[in-house]
């Protein structure tokens, strides 16, 4: 088939850049001299995403002893990056999941990615990772190709679905045959255009190669084990039906051991269904 990313996110809708109110959100994370109550002046100049980082922030997923009443609170409880962080899941929510005529398949990978999200989450609390936020949102992401290409290419991607469930080839493999590029270059494509931080590009664009992840490596590799995990832990939302195998790299350079595993493994159904109820108030988890 012959049609180029550009082109493709293009035909997709997807936006070419993200709302204002987190450009400058990150803007401000990024920048030395600004303040936390300059962060809370901007995001408070959206209401319902005011609203929904407070929804989050005071839930059982966070469990935080007191009531966050205002984002300035918030901001110095979770910190700049991590608040950041969770006011970039929103948005990316907002723009990809909230049409009510999405096609089950696009349903089925929201699900996958939120799965995703948590376990990455969970697995950079067990490797006493820092601002563990931004392990949550390149899970929520690390798919956003395959979301654009739903809705650019819906046939082709449909068609790809069903070799992958006939024949049990990687559909990564499949993508690069029909179309000469995969859903990691596209999502890499898209989230470099919306100027997000390296470690977001680079883990969206290996998370099924983490060996070829120069800079962040720990992160790429955590994406790559939960991508994995989730098609495990909730195998309606594997879309192909096949699984790719764990890269044994990123497992030893991770040290993930067994133990860790199951402690995860027991988790992430309800902290996932704590998320999807928040991030997605008008579905059901189930």
């Amino acid at each position: 088939m012959d049609i180029t990313i550009d082109t493709l996110v293009a035909q997709s809708g997807a936006p070419a850049s993200l709302p204002e109110v987190f450009v400058q959100i990150n803007k401000l994370t990024q920048d030395p001299n600004s303040s936390v109550a300059d962060i809370a002046r901007v995001a408070e100049t959206d209401a319902g995403l005011t609203a929904r980082i407070l929804t989050i922030v005071n839930s059982p997923y966070y469990g935080f002893p007191s009531s966050i009443d205002n984002i300035t609170r918030a901001v110095n409880i979770l910190g700049t990056q991590d608040l950041r962080d969770l006011a970039l899941a929103t948005t990316t929510i907002d723009l990809f999941a909230n049409n009510k005529h999405q096609h089950k398949h696009i349903k089925k990978l929201w699900r996958h990615n939120l799965y995703c999200a948590v376990i990455a989450k969970n697995l950079a609390e067990q490797l006493a990772q820092l601002h563990v936020e931004r392990f949550f949102v390149a899970g929520l992401l690390h798919d956003i190709g395959r979301l654009i290409m739903f809705q650019g290419l819906p046939e082709a991607v449909h068609q790809a679905i069903d070799i992958a469930k006939a024949s049990g080839e990687n559909l990564l493999h499949i993508e690069q045959s029909m179309l000469g590029f995969t859903h990691t270059d596209v999502g890499a494509r898209v989230v470099s255009q919306w100027q997000l931080p390296d470690n977001i590009i680079e883990a969206v664009a290996f998370h099924h190669t983490p060996e070829k992840a120069k800079h962040f490596p720990v992160e790429t590799a955590v994406i790559h084990l939960a991508n994995n995990l989730a098609n495990t832990i909730d195998p309606d939302s594997n879309l192909a039906g096949t699984t790719q195998p764990v890269i044994t790299q990123a497992v030893d350079l991770l040290g993930i051991d067994e133990t860790i595993l199951q402690t995860i493994h027991d988790a992430v159904k309800e902290q996932f269904a704590e998320m999807y109820h928040l991030l997605f108030p008008n579905e059901k988890a189930a």
